[in-house]
């Protein structure tokens, strides 16, 4: 048997790192913050040696798993972004488009979780720049479009209360497994309706 190519290990690790990342998501949603290497590795049916060769500890395997979201999370809202139309129509297109990315992707709901946790479970200082980054990449751009879209006197106020309850309906569905069910569409104009009212 010959060895593998250079194609070959690349393809094999990448397939790893995407079920040990899909494991950590599951056992995170579990656990929280008491995850360990060794439950990741059950729920990914890999060894934990396997496991440990790509992350000597729990905090880089989140640190990379919160990254990796990060990047999905910019990926599913860039058409609301990059989108036509008023910024009020391109608010609730994200809007919408972020709550459907939460509620399919585990990660993206850890990730909005922990960012609206200001990552209080997570020690030290390393969640600086992650935390920098998604200010840039995703909050900013959704501030200025109610800025702009809505008139609201105060916007990051106004993104907070939009983003909170993003997250608590995503947790909704999450914990009690009604992603079937979720009215997408009907909870962001619920959102939205309401704050429009309150701004008049």
């Amino acid at each position: 048997m010959s060895p593998r190519t250079k194609e070959q290990n690349d393809a094999i690790r990448e397939m790893r790192m995407n079920q040990i990342m899909q494991a950590a998501a599951e056992v995170y949603l579990e656990k929280g913050i008491q995850l360990e290497i060794r439950d990741v590795a059950v729920k990914a049916e890999l060894g934990y040696g396997t496991v440990y060769h790509y992350y000597k500890n729990k905090h880089m395997l989140l640190e990379d798993l919160l990254w990796d979201a990060l990047n999905r999370t910019e990926s599913a809202v860039l058409p609301a972004l990059n989108g036509d139309g008023g910024s009020l129509l391109k608010a609730e297109s994200f809007s919408r488009l972020l709550l459907r990315k939460c509620i399919q992707d585990p990660s993206v709901f850890i990730l909005l979780k922990t960012v609206a946790d200001n990552f209080h479970q997570f020690p030290g200082n390393r969640f600086i720049k992650l935390f920098a980054d998604f200010q840039e990449r995703i909050y900013l751009p959704f501030v200025e479009m109610i800025r702009v879209g809505i008139g609201s006197k105060s916007p990051e106020k106004t993104a907070n209360l939009i983003f909170g309850s993003l997250v608590g309906c995503s947790a909704l569905n999450i914990h009690h497994n009604m992603r079937d069910e979720i009215d997408l569409e009907g909870i962001v104009d619920m959102i939205f309706s309401g704050i429009q009212s309150k701004e008049r």
